[in-house]
């Protein structure tokens, strides 16, 4: 049975806490004056990083018999402990996704059942929807996951929303876009380093239409999550709109002194040469710098649809692409990533 709780009493789990999205949702959690506990595979980071007044739990998500005891005395639980990373299709690849994104996803929902929590705020990515046909997406687009990571994300949030059809275990699925800002190198970081040279590759003809949500837009709405997301829910999370790669480029050369020039390659020949990248490093037994979906993605447009959020929690982002990455740019220079 899952109970009220009054928020102020309320001691909140963390899961991931140590990492990029972990520390400053630990951080705002305490600003608000949520008891929080951080469960951590590395206690020795956890005391670097996290507020001195967070409690440390050290657990594995993979293995289920470190987690004994975690939830207990918790009410509301944020599961962000992920494996991310662009791994092609591979039986071993699968494997070593399905250990955190999956596996893990059971076991941390086996502990927190044992407490009877109140809220079980599952963290996954528009990235369990895997490339759409259509450029505009929300909660009711069909997943098409493709890569480990999206599948086991995707297989992450079946997981949580069948505990909540046949339990009625109180889980709320939150689906980000891609999150930026100081702390996390990402996509644009890779995108600075081409930017640095003055010169960049415009793949196609298409506008490369992004979203890119701001760390703490993320964070705000996680955190309202707990008074007003609805249990047994999907909720897309993005920025208010989506950016062309050109615009994104000019934003980053502008924040780094240099005039961008770009320089245009047709889809098709990109993609042929990603295909030709991938067969080589294969026979080569070596991980390809750039593959066949990787130009896919990011010659695909997207808007993500966060209607259904904004109503449901009262709350929009508000940190503009030209707020937010110049700051994250400052960030890569400050600590000599570029």
């Amino acid at each position: 049975m899952y109970v009220e709780v009054e928020r102020e009493k309320m001691n909140i789990l963390v899961t991931g806490a140590t990492g990029f999205m972990g520390t400053y949702l630990v951080s705002r959690l305490i600003e608000c004056g949520y008891k929080v506990r951080a469960l951590v595979r590395d206690e020795d980071k956890a005391r670097r990083v996290l507020d001195k007044s967070c409690e440390i739990f050290v657990g594995d998500i993979e293995k289920e018999e470190t987690l004994i005891g975690c939830c207990d005395n918790i009410d509301v639980v944020y599961h962000m402990a992920a494996l991310m990373g662009h791994d092609s299709p591979s039986p071993e690849a699968f494997e070593k996704f399905r250990k955190v994104n999956v596996n893990g996803v059971t076991n941390i929902i086996r502990e927190a059942k044992k407490s009877n929590v109140v809220k079980f705020i599952h963290i996954s990515s528009t990235a369990a929807m895997g490339l759409q046909k259509t450029i505009r997406i929300n909660e009711e687009t069909e997943c098409r996951p493709y890569t480990p990571y999206q599948v086991t994300k995707r297989e992450g949030e079946l997981c949580v929303l069948a505990e909540f059809e046949k339990s009625g275990f109180p889980a709320v699925v939150i689906r980000p876009s891609m999150v930026y800002g100081p702390g996390f190198k990402g996509d644009f970081l890779t995108l600075a380093k081409v930017c640095k040279s003055g010169w960049f590759p415009k793949i196609g003809s298409g506008a490369n239409l992004s979203p890119a949500l701001y760390i703490t837009d993320l964070v705000e709405a996680l955190v309202k999550v707990i008074d007003k997301g609805k249990t047994g829910e999907i909720y897309m999370l993005s920025s208010k709109e989506s950016y062309t790669l050109k615009e994104t480029a000019e934003i980053i050369g502008s924040a780094l002194g240099k005039k961008i020039r770009f320089v245009y390659i047709p889809r098709n020949i990109a993609i042929m040469g990603a295909g030709i990248l991938e067969f080589i490093c294969r026979q080569l037994g070596k991980k390809p710098p750039v593959t066949k979906r990787n130009i896919q993605s990011v010659s695909t447009d997207r808007i993500v649809d966060i209607s259904k959020l904004s109503k449901a929690l009262e709350y929009e982002p508000s940190i503009s692409l030209d707020i937010g990455l110049p700051k994250t740019i400052r960030y890569f220079v400050e600590q000599k990533y570029l």
